[in-house]
């Protein structure tokens, strides 16, 4: 009775000894397939992470990070290669888009050659003169224009007669009318027509200081009749003796016309 008590106590504790043996074994996960190899872990989940196998954390170095750059700007397609970067200069520079091609040159040929303006002035005086010429043939209505110029220190360095817009005579170098001097007579279509006087004045004591000055007339030229226009131009101008050394000065600048008509032969 004895002995059967023991058996029974002691097998009660080799079971409880064996309940936890069996509950801390590992549990058997099930084989992979021949096909699929395990993937590796990669690196670069972790850069900093350090490895088990040898102990170190691995090196970082630039060029890596220089290459990830690039591959991120330039994403490798699904059905090719990555594509090129964009072309760059000799100096390692990117070309800018505005730079032209060289089929985007213009082909319009060689540069026309510049203008012979002294021979178109003189066709210009040429033709001016053949229609001087044939008013005095159609027409017997003329038209005079005078010029007086009065100014103590005042000298004309240019100074121009137009008629309806069309320049009919040019002053001469040093150029001066003490008395009124016909410049300009010529037969002309009966009507009204437009005098401009053009003139550049200079101070013969400072020739710094200069005035220009633009006018002009309308006048009426009656039917078989010659208008006469006297042109008198003053300049009484103070700047060029009193400013540079009083620093104060004056520009007095007059112009009158007066136009008579008068039967042609009187």
């Amino acid at each position: 009775m004895r002995t059967k008590r023991l058996l029974a106590v002691g097998t009660l504790a080799a079971g409880l000894v064996l309940v936890p043996l069996a509950f801390a074994q590992q549990p058997r996960w099930p084989q992979r397939p021949a096909g699929h190899p395990k993937p590796k872990a990669s690196s670069n989940d972790n850069p900093y992470e350090t490895d088990k196998a040898s102990g170190a954390a691995p090196a970082a170095s630039a060029p890596a990070t220089a290459t990830a750059t690039a591959t991120a700007a330039w994403p490798a397609s699904s059905t090719g290669p990555v594509p090129a970067p964009p072309t760059e200069a000799g100096d390692g520079g990117k070309l800018s888009p505005l730079n032209p091609a060289a089929n985007e040159f213009s082909d319009a040929g060689p540069p026309v050659s510049s203008v012979d303006y002294d021979r178109l002035l003189a066709d210009i005086g040429s033709l001016r003169a053949r229609v001087a010429a044939v008013s005095d043939t159609l027409f017997h209505s003329r038209i005079a224009v005078s010029l007086e110029t009065n100014g103590d220190h005042g000298r004309i360095a240019s100074l121009t007669v137009s008629l309806d817009d069309g320049v009919v005579w040019t002053s001469p170098a040093q150029f001066r009318a003490e008395d009124a001097t016909v410049v300009y007579d010529h037969a002309v279509a009966p009507g009204h027509h437009a005098v401009t006087i053009d003139v550049e004045r200079r101070d013969d004591r400072n020739d710094s200081f200069r005035t220009a000055q633009r006018s002009r007339f309308v006048v009426d030229v009656p039917t078989d009749q010659r208008l006469g226009v006297d042109v008198k131009l003053w300049d009484d101008s103070s700047m060029g003796g009193d400013f540079p050394g009083d620093k104060k000065g004056s520009y007095e600048l007059r112009v009158r016309m007066r136009a008579k008509a008068q039967a042609i032969g009187r």
